[in-house]
This record gives C-alpha cells, structure tokens and sequence, in this order.
C-alpha cells in the first residue's frame, strides 16, 4: 500500500468510514430498541485523545472551513481545548454535539457498537440492556485497527504518531 497516493489513501479511508457506518445501520436494523445511540447522547465522547494523523488532515480540513463559515464555533472549540470545565470530554463536542461530525475518526463512528477486543466483547451501557449483542453485530477492533494501521504507515511512513484531538482544536488554522 505504500505506492498510493495520498487522494487513493484518502479514498480508502473514506471506503472504510463507510464499511463501519454499513456495519453500525445493519446492527440498529437487528436490534433497534437495543441502541441508545442517537441525537444528544454523547456519552461515548466523553474521554480525551489522538488520532493518526491520516484521520487528523480531514479534521483540520473541517475546522479550517468551520472558521469561515462559523468563527464563533470554531472559537468555541478551540477555547474548549483548555477548558478545565471540559478536560474530560472530547474538545471537539459542543453542546453534546460533534462540531466534525462528517469528519470523526473511526473511533467516534465505532463507539455505541458492540465491540471484540483481546478477546472480549464490551459495549456501551446504555446499549444492549436487556440482552446481549447479536454475534453478527460485533464489530472486531482488529479487523478495523489493521487497515486504519496500514492506511495511516502508508500516508505516514513508518512513524505512527498520534495527534491529540485537543490539539487540532486549539490550533490556528492555515
């Protein structure tokens, strides 16, 4: 994968995004009344960290365009960055909303799924209160982790740094 170029890398973020999203509306349609997720539940956004830079690019894309079309937003964001009141939740959530939301990692577009890790399946709480996840609903952090990895030595090289999203929001934009 390291001969693609950076719009092909993009493109297979992009089919990956979609896979997950696919993988998430077949599981709501299983088992409808067992997702709390929706509108105003940010429960699963309420922790703080990084991203490969990969997935960090469109997310700075977004911002740079929320300071045109929405200064006020942006400078909410970026003010939320350091603020302490907000220092356990995502920067990036404003009034319980993603402010990039079209542009969230893979980790935000994961989370409310019932996910296989290390062995083990966990789910959010709220969901699957009454029973357990179906086993085609599972979503294998592996199976997702393993392209993302790839994607990101292939846009990246082999430096795999992460970039806080707390940072992407209290930077300038270019």
């Amino acid at each position: 994968m390291s001969e693609l170029d950076p719009s092909e890398i993009r493109g297979h973020l992009v089919q990956l995004r979609a896979r997950v999203g696919e993988h998430f509306e077949r599981a709501v349609e299983r088992t409808p009344g067992a997702f709390h997720c929706r509108e105003g539940c940010d429960a699963c956004c309420h922790a703080r960290f990084g991203v490969f830079e990969l997935e960090a690019v469109p997310i700075r894309e977004r911002l740079a365009r929320m300071a045109k079309e929405d200064p006020q937003l942006r400078a909410r964001v970026r003010a939320q960055a350091d603020d302490l009141p907000h220092a356990n939740r995502c920067a990036l959530l404003v009034d319980g909303r993603c402010s990039v939301y079209d542009e969230r990692p893979l980790i935000c577009r994961s989370q409310g799924l019932p996910l296989l890790a290390d062995d083990q399946v966990d789910w959010c709480p709220l969901n699957f209160t009454e029973e357990a996840p179906p086993r085609e609903s599972v979503l294998s952090l592996d199976a997702l982790n393993a392209p993302l990895v790839a994607l990101a030595r292939a846009w990246s090289g082999a430096e795999l740094a992460r970039v806080e999203l707390a940072e992407l929001a209290r930077a300038e934009d270019a």
